[in-house]
């Protein structure tokens, strides 16, 4: 019984020993995290059949420095969508941040009729995280081709160069 409890206590004073404690991180806002993150959204299939999905990947190189792609999947009455960028995110502070990148959009119809148009933009704008799961951004979007893919699924309304502000809300 002296050899059962004497080796209970050596094992329990190793285990216990042996564990690491790790501070927790400061802050929860993407300006703090290095390293790998992936995130998705869906919305559920609305009354007409549309479908809302996303996607980002995002690789911290340093706690200032993110690279970021993202995917947007998007089914209209007329057509399907696929969007993608691909940015670069350089934080001022711990809040504020500047972007930058490409993105490339993708139609096709749905009934399969005509050759699939394509879209290619730069991407500019700056962010700021409001809280760990609230950010706001404001971007602007320059087209470098010309396309005719229309604003939601609609050919006939072209779709510009545009200046957009967006959030995202994580919970």
């Amino acid at each position: 019984m002296k050899v059962l409890v004497s080796g209970f206590l050596l094992f329990f004073v190793i285990a216990s020993r042996g564990q690491t404690i790790e501070e927790p991180p400061v802050s929860g806002l993407q300006s703090s995290q290095k390293g790998f993150l992936i995130t998705d959204h869906a919305y559920p299939t609305g009354a007409t059949g549309d479908i809302h999905k996303s996607f980002m990947m995002q690789y911290g190189i340093t706690k200032s420095l993110k690279l970021e792609l993202q995917g947007f999947y998007d089914t209209y009455i007329l057509s399907e969508r696929f969007r993608s960028s691909v940015l670069a995110k350089v934080y001022l502070n711990e809040k504020l941040y500047l972007l930058s990148g490409l993105e490339a959009e993708v139609a096709t119809e749905k009934a399969g009729v005509g050759q699939t148009p394509y879209r290619l933009g730069f991407v500019a704008g700056a962010g700021y995280d409001i809280s760990d799961n609230f950010m706001i951004e404001l971007k602007s979007n320059v087209l470098l081709n010309k396309s005719n893919i229309g604003a939601f699924g609609e050919t006939q309304v072209t779709m510009p160069s545009v200046y957009a502000i967006g959030s995202k809300w994580k919970f």
